[in-house]
């Protein structure tokens, strides 16, 4: 199984997109998509009731379009908030509610029962309760398959819950599972064999949080490829299903690398496959979605110091020689230059663009962090490269005719990047401050936060850049003042 899952927290997407959507995963050799938004009242906080008449025609063109392109279409139904698992009442209007489901065609459902309590009995009456469901649903049609994501979903050890879980489900009912954390970075073969391990030696599905954005990470895009999956994985999962972001349309550079991932594990290559998408994605806006893609690229998976930018930065603050630093800083002006035009670009496609209006508001967040970042490095270019250093002393600053023009470029570059960290919160160049939703299993089994995992701070690369630039002046405004004074006592 090869697909996505639609169970992001936000706004639903739309009919086009959905559409757009199963087009897009069949073309690239994925077969199954589920309907699993957790904003859709009628998905989890109001289960109960009975969708429209509008929507079931929406839910059966779905599942039809899907079997005309090999995508089998799943409908996640939600009721862990406040079902009462034995009530004969709440189990007739589980069924009921899946019924029209049925009417409309789809042959695929899965019980979700994540995100809520954890207490004692949870995984009997979870059990109880999907058994009766496989079976009043295969009175219906005796092909349906039910799938079902646990409360505990994250981690590789094994708990009582998921043992009595893994023992009480019948065989064919899958289970889904997210890794060792809620977005997991990496995820390995032996991760996937413990975790299974706890639930009776069945191969779980991966519901692969990436490149989701919702909920504390909604301020983020990431459009950088998939990775950290071994290749071994797929050996010993029964599939993957990547929960894409809240943004139809950008999803698909991630997915696009998904897809190859999962056609070829052990061929697979991040960067390639991510040129690849963005031409295939990007069509005539290749180039400017590919820089826009590099100052998107953070995430649970990639680390913002690895970013091009913070790359190119670290070296012009290294450098150990003048060429070094002329050809970092000549490296990083191309880079700044090209996601400003960039985000030029894609602006000027307005609303009938579906993916640059996705993108508008980093696309404004992109130019004023490129505006900062040329202006830190026009007062580096001003002051020139560092001089080495004697060993165990200070550089010496080179001396600059007129410090008018150098005050004018700390000034320039403290207004731009003081715009840039005021205008939005969305981010471009890696975050100020974020948070990830890092659970993991302490060593007991018990849930636990990774706080490493969770808090990324001081990660943006314009800030690094504007740092070292206006510490550059710094220095030389002091080798200045103590010339000065030291000329006054002569």
């Amino acid at each position: 199984m090869r697909g996505i899952i639609e169970g992001f927290y936000g706004p639903p997407w739309t009919r086009a997109a959905r559409l757009e959507m199963l087009e897009f995963v069949a073309a690239r050799s994925m077969n199954a998509y589920v309907y699993a938004p957790k904003s859709d009242p009628m998905h989890r906080d109001r289960w109960r009731e009975p969708y429209d008449t509008g929507s079931l025609n929406h839910f059966a063109e779905l599942a039809e379009y899907g079997r005309k392109h090999d995508v089998r279409f799943g409908f996640a139904i939600s009721p862990g908030l406040d079902i009462d698992y034995r009530a004969p009442d709440d189990r007739r209007a589980v069924m009921l509610k899946l019924a029209s489901l049925l009417d409309a065609g789809i042959d695929w459902m899965v019980l979700a029962l994540d995100d809520i309590p954890s207490r004692a009995g949870l995984a009997r009456d979870q059990v109880d309760l999907a058994r009766w469901l496989l079976d009043a649903l295969r009175q219906s049609d005796a092909a349906m398959r039910l799938s079902l994501v646990p409360t505990e979903y994250v981690g590789t050890v094994a708990t009582p819950y998921l043992r009595e879980l893994g023992a009480g489900l019948p065989e064919d009912v899958d289970v889904m599972w997210t890794g060792p954390t809620v977005c997991s970075p990496i995820i390995r073969a032996v991760d996937a064999e413990s975790w299974g391990a706890a639930l009776g030696r069945r191969a779980p599905i991966v519901w692969d949080n990436y490149p989701v954005n919702d909920g504390s990470m909604e301020h983020a895009l990431h459009l950088g490829p998939y990775r950290g999956r071994e290749p071994e994985l797929s050996d010993v999962v029964e599939g993957v299903l990547c929960n894409p972001m809240l943004q139809a349309r950008a999803s698909q550079l991630a997915l696009a690398t998904a897809a190859d991932y999962l056609l070829d594990p052990a061929g697979y290559d991040p960067e390639t496959s991510w040129d690849r998408a963005v031409r295939e994605v990007g069509s005539s806006r290749a180039v400017a979605i590919r820089a826009i893609g590099t100052a998107c690229a953070d995430s649970p998976l990639l680390p913002a110091e690895q970013l091009e930018a913070a790359r190119l930065t670290r070296s012009l603050a290294d450098a150990a020689s003048e060429a070094e630093w002329g050809r970092a800083r000549a490296a990083l002006h191309v880079h700044l230059t090209a996601v400003r035009r960039a985000a030029r670009t894609l602006g000027e496609g307005g609303n009938d663009d579906a993916f640059a209006a996705e993108l508008a508001p980093w696309l404004d967040q992109a130019r004023a962090e490129a505006d900062a970042g040329l202006a830190a490095l026009r007062l580096l270019e001003h002051l020139g490269p560092p001089r080495p250093a004697p060993a165990g002393e200070r550089a010496p600053e080179r001396v600059i005719d007129d410090a008018e023009p150098a005050m004018h470029h700390a000034f320039a570059t403290l207004f731009a990047w003081g715009r840039a960290r005021s205008r939005s919160d969305r981010v471009v160049f890696g975050p100020r401050f974020a948070v990830y939703p890092a659970v993991v299993q302490l060593g007991d089994g018990r849930p636990g936060l990774d706080v490493d995992l969770a808090l990324v701070e001081n990660a943006n690369a314009i800030d690094a850049l504007c740092r070292l630039a206006l510490e550059r002046y710094r220095g030389w405004t002091a080798t200045q003042r103590d010339t000065t004074l030291g000329a006054g006592t002569d």
